[in-house]
């Protein structure tokens, strides 16, 4: 087994994260889950995808790996 975390990992998946809605307005099956991971990363500052390396693993799911 390989541990592929990576230390900015959460700060880069929190800029992509923030878009989901938060209001309780619109409702949608993962409502619940997503106002539980927009919570926790709010400890995090958010990092811009453009400063991860184009070679990263977390490329693979920002988007923009080679």
């Amino acid at each position: 087994m390989f541990n592929s975390a990576l230390v900015y990992e959460l700060s880069a998946l929190k800029a992509l994260a923030e878009p989901i809605p938060a209001s309780g307005t619109i409702w949608y099956p993962g409502i619940y889950e997503a106002k539980r991971l927009l919570a926790f990363l709010e400890w995090f500052l958010p990092v811009e995808s453009d400063l991860i390396p184009d070679n990263s693993l977390l490329r693979e799911f920002v988007g923009g790996s080679i």
